[in-house]
C-alpha cells in the first residue's frame, strides 16, 4: 500500500504540519514588527515634511516616497516567509511585485528628494547612493527572477530589502548620532550614510552564510 505525502508546496497543507525550519523565528517577527511598525508610519506621515524642505514645483513627491515606501517595508517582510514561499508561491509572486512597484516609485522619488535633503552635500550624496542601491538592486532582482534564476533573485531583493530597511534604522540611529554629535544637522548627515551602509555589509554577510532557503551552511568537512 503506498501512503501520500503533502507536498509542502501544496497550499492546503496546513502551518502546523510544515517543517518547524520552514516556520518564521524571532528574527523574523522582529524584522515584520519593526517594519510594519514604520511602515505605517510613513504612510500615514505622507506631506509630513515642512514644505520649505520638499522639491521646489514638485511637492507631491514626498507623497509618493513616503506612502510607497511605507508600503515597500510593511510587505517586504512576508516576501521571505519560508512557510508563505513553500505553501503558496502565488501570493509570493503578487507580494513580490506590489513590494517592487512600491520601491521603485519610492526609490525614484527618493532620489529626487536627495538633491533637496538637509544638511548639504553629504547628506545629499547618502541619501541619493541609498536611492541608487535601492532601485538597482530592485531591478536587478526582477531581472533574475524573469531569467529564471532563482538564487541571484533571492540575493538581490535581500539587498534590496537591506535598503528599504534604512527607514527603520535611520529612526533608531537619528536620535543617538543628534546627542552624540551635539547637534541635529550633524545626525542627519552621518544617518544618511549609517542608515544603510551597515545594512548592506550585515545582508552581504548573512547571505554569505545562508544557502537558498535561508538556512545556516553546513562546514564542509576536510578530509584529514
Amino acid at each position: 500500500m503506498s501512503t501520500s505525502v503533502a507536498s509542502p508546496r501544496d497550499p492546503s497543507v496546513p502551518a502546523a504540519v510544515l517543517p518547524s525550519r520552514l516556520r518564521p523565528g524571532i528574527a523574523w517577527w522582529l524584522l515584520a514588527v519593526t517594519s510594519t511598525a514604520i511602515g505605517g508610519y510613513g504612510m500615514a506621515l505622507q506631506d509630513g515634511r515642512p514644505a520649505q524642505d520638499t522639491v521646489p514645483g514638485l511637492p507631491w513627491l514626498d507623497e509618493a516616497h513616503f506612502f510607497a515606501g511605507g508600503a515597500a517595508l510593511a510587505l517586504g517582510p512576508f516576501a521571505f516567509r519560508r512557510d508563505l514561499l513553500a505553501r503558496a508561491t502565488a501570493w509570493h509572486r503578487r507580494l513580490g511585485w506590489l513590494y517592487v512597484i512600491a520601491a521603485l516609485v519610492s526609490g525614484a522619488a527618493g532620489a529626487a528628494m536627495a538633491c533637496t535633503s538637509m544638511a548639504g552635500l553629504v547628506a545629499h550624496l547618502g541619501f541619493g547612493g541609498l536611492a541608487a542601491a535601492w532601485l538597482t538592486t530592485t531591478a536587478l532582482g526582477v531581472r533574475a527572477i524573469q531569467r529564471r534564476a532563482v538564487t541571484p533573485h533571492r540575493r538581490w531583493m535581500v539587498l534590496s530589502f537591506a535598503c528599504c530597511y534604512a527607514a527603520v534604522t535611520l529612526r533608531i540611529q537619528l536620535p543617538a548620532l543628534t546627542a552624540a554629535l551635539g547637534s541635529f544637522e550633524a545626525g542627519y548627515r552621518a544617518v544618511s550614510w549609517s542608515c544603510w551602509v551597515p545594512n548592506l555589509v550585515f545582508a552581504c554577510w548573512w547571505l554569505s552564510r545562508t544557502d537558498a532557503t535561508g538556512r545556516r551552511r553546513r562546514p564542509i568537512a576536510t578530509p584529514t
